[in-house]
């Protein structure tokens, strides 16, 4: 299946933020309702190609990706 979107990754080594739609997604549970009764997607997402800044590829649970519509991220 091709990915038409790039996911927002940060590098655990250099802490920098760089776009890639080089991933797959595993371990998928689904979405899960947490204490708070809020949802989130429990799985992980790996890069199938190196990061750009320190040449691993990372494996991140999905709540560790950036999403580029939160506040913290647009300024609002």
């Amino acid at each position: 299946m091709a990915k038409n979107v790039n996911f927002l990754f940060v590098c655990p080594d250099a802490g920098k933020v760089f776009e890639s739609r080089a991933f797959s997604i595993l371990e998928n549970r689904g979405v899960v309702v947490d204490e708070g009764g809020s949802k989130i997607l429990d799985a992980k997402v790996a890069l199938d190609e190196p990061c750009p800044f320190c040449g691993r590829k990372h494996v991140y649970h999905a709540s560790e990706l950036l999403c580029p519509y939160r506040e913290s991220m647009t300024g609002k």
